[in-house]
């Protein structure tokens, strides 16, 4: 996987050691393509969360239930491989993985034991567009970058519960109402509240929106429909002229920037490719 550092830095730059995924859409899908690009440039990369997760289908699992001498044993397991998955426990019930605390983050991190620490601190019950409820989501405090990713196949979908995981909060923030069809701006509007995808990001942590799924039917044109609003938006009026927007595809590896400023694109112009 021939990657060239510049085309990561799109999305992460190089002083950025603990990000931090929220929304839904394809979180963990995002994480461990993530995890695979920085491990082919040579990084070591810890893979967890703070809520749940499943385990991935292949790769080192470190739990911190098996024993003591938890961080040794994740330095250890670095002699052998350049990426593992942390986690608390495995819960036979649900056959997924239980996070770790902020606290062990905390730890990992201390320890240097890898280059990247990537951090799943949401649930979205497999739906592509989530609003974080009170306690969510757990987003460690030194976290340099956030990302919120949401699915853009929501778009033009009827609001709902089957669309939308705790679609009640959504509709507070986004101003819709159940059987509403979902439009970009509210999307949009998700990524700009304070109670929106980057909830409880701490100050100095940088902040991107990844639209997943423009593999979808219509995507591209979808992504496009973003790129011209996000030109429209009064940034000095919302306060987010720091989210950077990406659009793309986990499924076919590939990811797009969208410029926030177009002035008089053109439409092979608009998406401007980051990676693939």
């Amino acid at each position: 996987m021939g990657l060239e550092s510049s085309s990561l830095n799109k999305l992460i730059q190089p002083e950025q050691r603990l990000i931090t995924l929220t929304g839904a859409g394809g979180k963990t899908s995002l994480s461990h393509w993530l995890g695979s690009l920085l491990k082919a440039n040579r990084k070591r990369v810890i893979t967890t969360t703070t809520t749940k997760i499943l385990p991935p289908s292949r790769g080192h699992i470190v739990l911190k239930a098996d024993g003591p001498d938890f961080i040794n044993r994740v330095r250890t397991a670095f002699t052998a491989v350049s990426g593992i998955t942390v986690a608390r426990d495995y819960d036979p019930d649900s056959g997924k993985l239980l996070g770790i605390s902020r606290e062990t983050v905390s730890e990992l991190l201390d320890a240097e034991l890898a280059d990247v620490i990537l951090v799943e601190g949401d649930g979205a019950a497999r739906k592509p567009l989530k609003a974080p409820a009170g306690h969510e989501p757990v987003i460690p405090v030194e976290s340099d970058l956030c990302i919120g990713v949401m699915g853009i196949d929501a778009v033009y979908r009827t609001m709902s519960k089957g669309c939308v995981h705790r679609s009640e909060i959504f509709s507070a923030v986004s101003g819709t109402k159940t059987g509403d069809v979902i439009r970009p701006r509210h999307l949009i509007r998700l990524a700009e509240s304070r109670m929106g995808l980057f909830k409880g990001s701490p100050a100095g942590c940088a902040k991107a929106v990844f639209l997943n799924k423009t593999d979808s039917p219509g995507g591209m044109e979808l992504a496009a429909e973003f790129t011209r609003l996000l030109a429209r938006t009064n940034w000095t009026a919302t306060g987010s002229p720091d989210i950077k927007w990406f659009a793309g595809s986990v499924h076919n590896r590939e990811i797009f920037t969208l410029p926030q400023i177009i002035p008089a694109l053109s439409p092979e112009q608009i998406m401007q490719p980051a990676f693939s």
